[in-house]
């Protein structure tokens, strides 16, 4: 899916004024839909339809935080209601230094915070508690809201099946199939008070990740 896609959708719920208003979900390919079966079951997607906003997808596969720096100035102009970072998933699985990361990641939250923008940065999809901390303080700096995902890679039935179909080609197991954009989903409209949390467990242990990020469960 191509960066600064626009899909508009148009539903039921108003939630702190945010209905009829821009939601940028910034981020990388969980953002961007891998691997819903539908665009319309992606988390971004999910999370406009519920709250009534107008979603500008502004994701791309692979990327790290550093890629979405030149894109704050497609951000900060479309004046969104709601803004979503999904980002770290990446730096985490490719070893990105984490005072890079922390630097990177405080640009592009001071660029798009503050009024009227409501700021949710959600932890990273591979576990991380130390990158998740980052994320989370960078954050709260600058009055954002941080929204954990942490459990959510321990669930199997979170993942999509590997060489199943979706609307962006085959899948595979690493990322979250209908059940996890659901979840994420469920997570982000919780923290906005717009519905409730997703149960979580029981849950395994943190699967040990890898140097480069496996497709298939052990």
């Amino acid at each position: 899916m191509a960066p600064n896609e626009v899909i508009g959708v148009h539903a039921g719920t108003d939630n702190e004024g945010l209905q009829g208003k821009v939601y940028v979900a910034l981020g990388d390919s969980i953002s961007a839909g891998r691997f819903a079966t539908a665009q319309d079951g992606t988390f971004p997607a999910l999370v406009a339809d519920k709250l009534g906003m107008n979603l500008d997808l502004v994701a791309r596969s692979g990327a790290k935080a550093a890629w979405a720096i030149p894109q704050l100035g497609a951000v900060v102009a479309a004046h969104p209601g709601l803004v979503t970072i999904e980002l770290g998933t990446n730096d985490v699985a490719f070893n990105t230094p984490a005072d890079v990361f922390a630097s990177q990641y405080e640009t592009i939250v001071a660029a798009v915070a503050g009024p009227p923008t409501r700021v949710l940065c959600i932890g990273s999809w591979l576990p991380s508690p130390f990158f998740d901390t980052i994320i989370a303080q960078a954050c709260e700096r600058h009055g954002g809201t941080f929204v954990s995902l942490s459990g959510f890679y321990g669930v199997n039935d979170f993942h999509a099946t590997d060489g199943g179909s979706s609307y962006l080609g085959r899948t595979d197991w690493f990322h979250p199939g209908d059940q996890g954009h659901a979840a994420i989903a469920a997570e982000v409209l919780s923290t906005l008070g717009a519905g409730p949390a997703p149960v979580v467990g029981p849950l395994p242990p943190a699967p040990q990740i890898p140097d480069v990020i496996r497709t298939h469960p052990k």
